[in-house]
């Protein structure tokens, strides 16, 4: 995204926001978009907005999916480390 050129930090919100859709996150989004256009928005910056994302939709116990991840790589006769990816089975 080119920061530079949004007139404001509200339009750089309104922006991210029309990447949201599906489910919560796009309902998520819709409430975000209502306040800012409402000026009740909690957000003033795009930081602020990226960093409740990351705490809203972030994975609530990432260490435990991560084990489940490694447990599940699988490597076959010719097969590199990079050619690895984590087996859809668990």
């Amino acid at each position: 995204m080119q920061l530079d050129m949004f007139a404001d930090e509200r339009m750089k919100i309104l922006y991210a926001l029309t990447f949201m859709h599906g489910g919560i996150a796009q309902v998520w989004a819709e409430n975000g978009t209502n306040a800012i256009l409402s000026y009740t928005s909690m957000f003033t910056t795009l930081a602020e907005l990226l960093s409740s994302i990351k705490r809203t939709f972030r994975d609530p116990d990432q260490e435990r999916m991560a084990r489940a991840q490694l447990h599940t790589l699988k490597m076959t006769t010719g097969m590199t480390a990079d050619d690895t990816q984590p087996n859809s089975r668990c």
